[in-house]
């Protein structure tokens, strides 16, 4: 008998409330603690309990099922298409339930959003998911702030920056001063600074939004949203001490937010960005073994996520970086070109005009001169529909100066050293992995760090 059958003979044969809840709270148990692939195998039977129990939903208990579609949906969010698992559909027959109970739908939406944005950054129904979303919650409440929390990501993926700040301002004007003091100026305060750092408008602003979000993590031992911000914002103040050339404050915050982040339910997608982030400072530093491990794990967090938008690409220009860097520049060319027409692709503007600048940086390396004329003409081209074009033009070429020094940098041939003692070589990488002592970088990361507390 398959297992569709026979769950939907219980149901039908009378066990009832008693057996749903049972059967709830075991797959809530599983989803809580199952990681990797474990846990991916488990979506198909989420996927499946969410439609049987949506056609039965007199049995339904509506707090446990609203706490198992909590879980289900980060779970989808992570793993996206598995086989034989129609998420999607699951999660709009949910929404129709909970429209047809006068129910709030904000999350579903959301989580509907999230799912879409794995297949691919610019796309449509995630947008009328997240606009759904906002229109679904009331101004001012913690629902209505969530739903512009992710339509700020959503503005950023897309390079619309200007309209990612200003949404994102709305929290503090349309908040309660105390519900807003008490969590989402955390969520404020990462996500402009994410802004900030992603559009190169102003990288001494971000930094500091980055700081005053950190305040929060002691308050993020009690809520698990603030603690993925807090850890956010130490991923990008990794980035922007890398963009100083501040390798090891990189590394340390690096680690600080891998820490945090695995404090938080399994979200892939978040760890194998932090994978991709940590092989950067270390191929500047030299440690390339320590990077390929790194990159390789990011890959298959990725591949196991079923995620085909930015990050996997993201990973791919972390090896682009590495073959430059191991003197195999051909190869670090055919990476850049590949990732660039996948980049056009899906939507992913920033990434394109991010390997046009490696590309620049090869060509330069490579003394094929000839071929920058043509790349320049690429960069302009972005003007129709691209970054450039999405942004003002004037603001995003004064930056080139420093989003090319980084491309530069990391298509470089030879490695940068500091001169602080204990500095990473090519036996050492500081993270958890690879390190059992990493005393030297969790200074670093302590004396980088706010005190915590809410601010």
């Amino acid at each position: 008998m398959s297992q569709r059958g026979s769950w939907a003979e219980r149901l039908q044969a009378g066990r009832g409330a008693r057996y749903w809840a049972t059967n709830t709270w075991l797959m809530l148990r599983d989803a809580q603690t199952y990681r990797g692939r474990e846990l991916q195998a488990k979506l198909r039977d989420f996927a499946y309990w969410c439609e049987e129990s949506v056609t039965a939903p007199e049995i339904i208990d509506a707090d446990i099922f609203a706490e198992f579609i909590e879980h289900f949906s980060r779970v989808a969010g992570n793993y996206g298409a598995v086989e034989g698992a129609d998420v999607e559909r699951a999660l709009d027959m949910v929404i129709d339930l909970q429209q047809r109970r006068k129910q709030p739908t904000t999350r579903r939406w959301l989580a509907k959003a999230r799912f879409r944005a794995m297949i691919s950054l610019e796309d449509r129904e995630r947008e009328q998911a997240l606009d759904a979303a906002r229109s679904s919650a009331v101004i001012g409440t913690e629902l209505w702030a969530e739903a512009i929390l992710a339509y700020t990501w959503c503005l950023i993926d897309v390079s619309r920056y200007g309209r990612a700040l200003r949404l994102v301002a709305r929290l503090q004007r349309e908040l309660p001063e105390d519900l807003f003091a008490h969590k989402y100026r955390c969520g404020f305060h990462t996500m402009s600074g994410v802004a900030l750092f992603t559009s190169f408008r102003d990288l001494r602003r971000a930094r500091l939004h980055m700081l005053e979000a950190c305040k929060y993590e002691q308050a993020g031992r009690t809520d698990l949203q603030i603690l993925r911000w807090v850890a956010t914002a130490h991923h990008y103040l990794g980035r922007i001490a890398e963009v100083d050339k501040r390798y090891r404050e990189a590394l340390a915050h690096y680690v600080t937010g891998q820490g945090i982040q695995e404090q938080c339910p399994e979200e892939l997608q978040a760890l194998a960005f932090l994978h991709v982030r940590l092989s950067e400072p270390l191929i500047a530093l030299g440690a390339f073994a320590q990077a390929g491990t790194h990159l390789h794990l990011a890959l298959q967090h990725f591949a196991d996520s079923a995620e085909h938008s930015s990050g996997r690409l993201q990973a791919q220009l972390g090896f682009a970086t590495l073959s430059a860097a191991r003197e195999d520049i051909d190869n670090a060319m055919q990476t850049v070109e590949d990732t660039r027409e996948q980049a056009r692709q899906i939507g992913f503007w920033r990434g394109e005009l991010l390997c046009l600048g490696y590309r620049t940086s090869l060509l330069i390396r490579a003394r094929r001169y000839g071929r920058i004329p043509a790349t320049v003409a690429d960069v302009i081209r972005t003007m129709r529909g691209g970054e450039l074009g999405r942004n003002n033009a004037a603001r995003l070429l004064m930056r080139v100066p420093v989003m090319l020094g980084v491309a530069v940098r990391r298509m470089a041939h030879r490695t940068e050293r500091e001169p602080a003692a204990g500095d990473v070589n090519g036996d050492r990488c500081p993270c958890p992995l690879h390190s059992a002592t990493s005393t030297d970088v969790a200074a670093v990361a302590q004396s980088s760090r706010p005190s915590a507390g809410r601010g």
